[in-house]
């Protein structure tokens, strides 16, 4: 059977997705086909014309969509732009974290809760046959003037047994426009891999609370790829799209020592850079050793808050501030380069705190940091808090781009303000503090703002057309808005 997958990126991100590329892989293995939709490529006024000439040439006989809570209305209009005559079905995190508002629209049949691979398969072999999908787990589905409602399957144990990812699907530059060039700017092809699956910490602002919840008892949770699987997936990877940089996508790539240990032998002779993520109380002068040896060339990490009260109290994250501090000078000691994630806008989070997080932004100095305006994704604990001490309404505007505005009411901070901050963090953050009274009066003055701002855009004109007639060089801005 034929499967066309639709990404509906509005974000425009430009890594391609591995959930995806699993999906594909898997189909491809059982002897189906798939192509992908994808319109971070395509201007918004293309779309429909892209979509339905993607129908009549593919002619599938099911439709996928995959997407996360702020793509949903995105996926909603692409799929109100065509009528084809072949089931929908919706995956992805806004499928498992709200079927009742996903199943409820007219254009779509099913929806999948949880991980695709194995039902995906049962679906397409049910579709085949003819067979009811009344009872199909994991699957909400429509059918003979019900929803039927089906419990999630159990997790898939062993991570080596999924097909290879299959990458072909996606359209190069997904390959080559990668925010990591600031790391290391030789690299041009870069692959991103998940070695693992379900991240063991609870953290409020994401979703895997949720996901523990609806996998109790069905296995596992974190489960981890060999590290000989590893090495064949980059092998894979480099052969087919050559690639020359490796970014691991995993929340924490170093938490099992043992398979650690087997990677970073085998991987020496795969002799490329590579990225991965962690959190700094993992991190030790044996593992960052063993990492930078291997060639390890950057450490991402969550940062989140500067307060460290507040990173205990109200993120669940028990990391003293020394341990993230030692973790960012040992990685730099190993020329390991660190790229710290923070947010602001978090629930009850002040300016003061806030100025916490640029405290310690500036003490670490990390070569990237990425800041975003705090989303209460639905789902996750902190949507509930936020709902329930009454810092969002339940129907507010959903965003589709997170670090472009808030929707949290808090005193003091209003949308506008905090992108004014946030821009102000990035250009500040990390340079002497004789300049910070000059970001706090720009912060504090619209008007005055706005004519730094532009002139710092008149700045970049130049190298912005260097860059266009010549190869692209990504700048920290463009990794802090990817």
């Amino acid at each position: 059977m034929k499967v066309l997958f639709i990404y509906p990126n509005v974000a425009r991100a430009r890594s391609p997705q591995v959930d995806l590329s699993s999906l594909a892989g898997t189909l491809e293995r059982a002897g189906h086909d798939s192509r992908l939709f994808d319109i971070t490529f395509l201007q918004d006024a293309d779309v429909p014309v892209a979509y339905r000439c993607a129908l009549d040439e593919y002619q599938p006989d099911l439709i996928g969509v995959s997407c996360r809570s702020t793509e949903w209305e995105t996926a909603q209009a692409i799929l109100r732009m065509a009528h084809a005559s072949v089931p929908v079905v919706i995956g992805g995190p806004h499928a498992t974290i709200a079927p009742d508002e996903v199943i409820a629209d007219k254009r779509v049949d099913m929806l999948v809760r949880g991980e695709g691979e194995e039902a995906i398969l049962d679906l397409l072999d049910r579709l085949s046959l003819g067979v009811s999908l009344a009872d199909m787990p994991n699957l909400w589905v429509k059918q003979n003037g019900q929803i039927y409602k089906n419990d999630v399957r159990n997790l898939v144990q062993d991570m080596d047994s999924l097909a290879l990812p299959r990458w072909d699907i996606w359209d190069e530059r997904h390959f080559r426009q990668h925010y990591h060039q600031i790391f290391y700017p030789a690299a041009r092809i870069f692959g991103d891999l998940e070695t693992s699956r379900g991240c063991p910490y609870a953290c409020p602002y994401y979703l895997t609370p949720a996901m523990k919840e609806i996998y109790k008892g069905k296995g596992r949770f974190h489960r981890e790829k060999s590290a000989p699987r590893i090495i064949a997936e980059i092998n894979k990877l480099i052969k087919e799209r050559q690639i020359d940089y490796v970014r691991f996508v995993d929340e924490t790539f170093i938490l099992n020592r043992r398979r650690l240990k087997e990677f970073c032998q085998l991987y020496k002779h795969i002799k490329l850079p590579f990225s991965f993520s962690t959190r700094p109380e993992t991190v030790n002068e044996e593992i960052m050793g063993m990492l930078g040896r291997a060639g390890a060339n950057c450490m991402s990490f969550g940062l989140e808050s500067g307060n460290e009260h507040y990173r205990r109290e109200m993120l669940n994250r028990q990391t003293a501030q020394e341990q993230v501090i030692d973790a960012v000078a040992i990685a730099k000691s190993n020329h390991i380069k660190t790229f710290a994630f923070v947010m602001i806008e978090l629930p009850h989070e002040d300016r003061a705190k806030i100025q916490d997080t640029m405290d310690l932004i500036n003490l670490l100095q990390p070569e990237v940091f990425q800041i975003t305006i705090f989303y209460p994704f639905q789902g996750t604990p902190f949507y509930n808090y936020c709902l329930e001490k009454g810092l969002i309404e339940k129907d507010h505007a959903r965003l589709t781009e997170i670090w472009k505005g808030s929707v949290l009411n808090q005193p003091g901070l209003s949308s506008e303000y905090l992108v004014r901050l946030r821009d102000l963090m990035f250009t500040f953050a990390k340079r002497n503090r004789r300049w910070w009274p000059m970001m706090r009066f720009l912060e504090n003055h619209g008007t005055a703002f706005r004519a730094w701002k532009a002139g710092r855009s008149l700045a970049h004109i130049f190298p912005r057309i260097l860059r266009k007639i010549g190869r692209p060089r990504i700048t920290e801005t463009d990794a802090h808005q990817a």
